[in-house]
Parts: structure tokens; C-alpha cells; sequence
């Protein structure tokens, strides 16, 4: 677990679940069974106290993951 930088890949990270996300939600039920497989993401980090873009990517972080995880459509396929 490091700290949370802008020029670090933990953005790059969570760019790359909300893109598997979307194309999830585009397929059909069967289509998602078919092509995906059970994925889960874990993120660590902190942000330091004064870095503002680094507290506003640890907040998309943890939007990203209460949408993703309370998505009935998506179910077990990603959290």
C-alpha cells in the first residue's frame, strides 16, 4: 500500500475498471456469462493531507466501487 499519487497507476487502475464496467453493462446477461470471468479489484492506498487530486482520485475510487458493487446487473462478475 502506497500513497496516492497522480502520476501513479492507481488512476490508471481505476480508469481501466470503469472501462470494463461499461462494456459489461452494454452485453447481454448471457453475453456476460460467456466472455467474462469472476474479477475482483483491490485498491490501497492514502492520500496525503494537502494533495487535493490525490483525495479526489481516492473518492472516485470508492464512488466507482459503491456503483460497481451494488449494481444487481453486474452481480459477482466484478467487485
Amino acid at each position: 500500500v502506497k500513497r496516492i499519487h497522480e502520476y501513479k497507476r492507481q488512476l490508471l487502475n481505476i480508469l481501466g475498471i470503469i472501462y470494463r464496467y461499461k462494456k459489461m453493462k452494454e452485453m447481454s446477461a448471457e453475453e456476460r456469462k460467456l466472455k467474462f470471468v469472476p474479477r475482483v479489484c483491490i485498491i490501497g492506498g492514502k492520500a496525503f493531507a494537502t494533495y487535493v487530486q490525490a483525495k479526489r482520485i481516492v473518492k472516485l475510487i470508492t464512488d466507482v466501487g459503491a456503483v460497481i458493487n451494488h449494481d444487481p446487473d453486474i452481480g459477482d462478475l466484478l467487485k
